[in-house]
């Protein structure tokens, strides 16, 4: 069943029941075989900086309990300067996205991801960028079933396997 999400910005008063929220995803992700994310990444100080520059966009459902978040801003990892992007102006990056364990595979990701193709979209971006670890299968999935296409890999956070980059063309150019 797919939940009923309204996307809002995130304030500093969701961070005290994200951060609980970001524990439960990692100790579901690290039981499914996923090392994405562990103790050093992603911080609870991160998503305080990504909610104080009025970057990080919260999933909510009717009655306001926060579902989910990411953060969506134009910073891009270094490690992206090496990888084949097609769009080579101006782009949107998706990071730190994260869904309850409690209401994985009901739309929640997809709401977020639409929210950031709008978003960039009405900022006049090309394109959105991000990035998932290899074992993160579900996202992996997800983003190719939306239309993403890989676009080459990078190494974060110190972990062993490479992390694969998306992109998704969000405005065609005309033949010059």
């Amino acid at each position: 069943m797919k939940e009923e999400l309204l996307l809002r910005p995130a304030c500093p008063d969701d961070l005290d029941l994200l951060w609980p929220l970001v524990e439960r995803a990692v100790a579901h992700m690290n039981v499914q075989g996923n090392p994405q994310w562990g103790p050093d990444y992603p911080t609870r100080a991160l998503y305080a900086g990504d909610i104080e520059r009025g970057e990080l966009l919260a999933a909510v459902d009717r009655w306001g309990r926060l579902l989910g978040a990411a953060c969506i801003n134009s910073k891009e990892a270094p490690e992206y300067a090496a990888v084949d992007w097609v769009w080579r102006g101006e782009a949107l990056s998706v990071h730190r996205l994260v869904v309850d364990p409690a209401v994985q595979r009901r739309g929640v990701a997809t709401a977020l991801l639409d929210g950031a193709e709008k978003w960039a979209v009405y900022q006049g971006r090309g394109a959105l960028h991000l990035d998932t670890y290899t074992q993160n299968l579900r996202m992996r999935a997800l983003l190719e079933g939306r239309g993403y296409c890989r676009r080459g890999e990078i190494h974060l956070h110190g972990r062993p396997l490479p992390y694969p980059c998306y992109e998704k063309l969000l405005i065609r150019r005309e033949k010059e």
